[in-house]
């Protein structure tokens, strides 16, 4: 009686585990997909993937990986013939993978499943195209990259207007003298780091853009760093360093000792103002709700003015590598986690994070049926935002604007030298691309 109760247990056992939704025996394919998604975020794209699961029998195995050497690890899958089937992207780092062609374009996929560029925000899916086609898809946007974000508290105690926020690099300047605390040169609290922004784009570019000056022209075919708003940029990148933060060496050595993305400087109350995406909010949100908070747009330089404030770079967004197994499926699992705005699809993903959606459709502050308070102000800042232009040599562009900037605080170079040497060195690699793709 007993081994007949076992045999039957065993195989109700069986039956249970293999008619749960997402299981291998459902599975009529696995694709794998690699995406950035840390933290708070994790939960939410596990109930993605689950939900797309449920709806297509495909089943996905999900991957988060950190973004350092993300560009080096998929060129590596890819040439090895076993990259990812999906993987999550950086729209800043479109043209090279287009060009050389170790991404799939998405166009005829797009036309088969009635997926059109007006279901996007313009600005949005033009930055997932390349010489004509569409390599990606965006989520979430690119805009609201670099808002301000300051501690009302830290203002008052300070003396300082907390509805005032400044709105010059001067009046900046002179807040952060005051929100500053230190003990023998060593900062205990940082009025803000100018060496810091939201996303992946280097200080100086953030800056310049503040500034009132594109890095580079719009044919993408000359590099304009080397000028009067350039030397402006980089002496108040440099001066407010070295006098207000007392140094490269001792605010990065205070930055180290922070906390990872759910526990950032600003909600540890280690800085009084910081610059970053539309994303902090959601991190407030879940970690620091008590926190009483402004936003702004971020202040413009001697050269610049108060219509161009943020800058709007890259994006994330979602492509199917060259090699990849299943490319069918992986364009099913690309259209849920872009397009897709019902259930736990693209715009609820946004939603769950309350930050501006890619679609058109999707009211990204909309959650539970409220919009969040702080929405209007909030898109009302990124109106401001002025898209970087994407260069096709742009990771190399970046690393060298990103050390020209670390030679002029570490003083190896001169601040003339350093932007001289910075242009000569990217105009030779685009002189170089244009010369062989023209």
């Amino acid at each position: 009686m007993t081994r007949k109760f076992s045999l039957v247990l065993i195989v109700l056992l069986l039956f249970t585990f293999s008619a749960l939704p997402g299981t291998a025996q459902e599975c009529a394919t696995t694709i794998t997909l690699w995406h950035h998604w840390g933290g708070n975020r994790i939960p939410l794209m596990d109930a993605q993937t689950e939900a797309f699961t449920e709806a297509t029998g495909i089943c996905v195995e999900s991957v988060f990986l950190p973004w350092e050497n993300r560009l080096e690890n998929l060129l590596t899958a890819i040439a090895a013939g076993d990259p990812p089937d999906v993987t999550m992207f950086g729209r800043q780092d479109l043209p090279f993978f287009a060009v050389t062609e170790s991404i799939i374009p998405l166009d005829d996929y797009m036309a088969a499943d009635g997926i059109t560029p007006d279901m996007f925000i313009p600005s949005e899916f033009s930055g997932n195209q390349y010489n004509g086609k569409t390599w990606m898809l965006p989520q979430p946007t690119g805009g609201a990259l670099n808002l301000v974000w300051y501690n009302k508290d830290h203002f008052r105690e300070a003396g300082l207007d907390p509805e005032a926020f400044p709105q010059t690099w001067e009046e900046l300047r002179a807040a952060a003298e005051v929100l500053t605390q230190s003990t023998d040169g060593f900062p205990d609290r940082v009025g803000i780091n100018v060496l810091t922004t939201g996303g992946e784009q280097p200080a100086f570019l953030m800056w310049l853009n503040a500034n009132g000056q594109d890095w580079i022209s719009e044919d993408l075919r000359t590099v304009t760093i080397n000028n009067q708003a350039g030397i402006e940029t980089l002496e108040f990148i440099k001066s407010f360093t070295d006098e207000v933060n007392s140094g490269v060496e001792e605010v990065n050595a205070f930055y180290e000792m922070t906390g990872e993305f759910d526990q950032t400087p600003f909600i540890l109350g280690l800085d009084s103002i910081n610059i970053n995406g539309s994303w902090q909010l959601f991190q407030i949100t879940d970690n620091a709700p008590e926190l009483d908070f402004g936003i702004a747009p971020v202040p413009y330089g001697p050269s610049g003015n108060p219509d161009r404030r943020g800058s709007t770079y890259g994006g994330w967004g979602y492509m199917i590598p060259k090699n990849a197994s299943n490319p069918d499926e992986a364009w099913q699992l690309v259209k849920w986690l872009t397009a897709e705005l019902e259930g736990t699809g693209a715009c609820w993903f946004i939603q769950q994070q309350q930050r501006p959606s890619p679609l058109v459709d999707c009211d990204g502050y909309l959650k539970d049926g409220e919009s969040h308070p702080m929405a209007e102000q909030i898109l009302s800042i990124a109106a401001l935002d002025n898209v970087s232009a994407i260069s096709p040599v742009q990771p190399q562009a970046m690393q060298i604007i990103t050390r020209m900037q670390e030679e002029v605080l570490f003083d190896e170079k001169s601040i003339e030298q350093a932007l001289a040497d910075a242009e000569a060195e990217i105009q030779g690699l685009l002189d170089e691309f244009w010369a062989q793709y023209n």
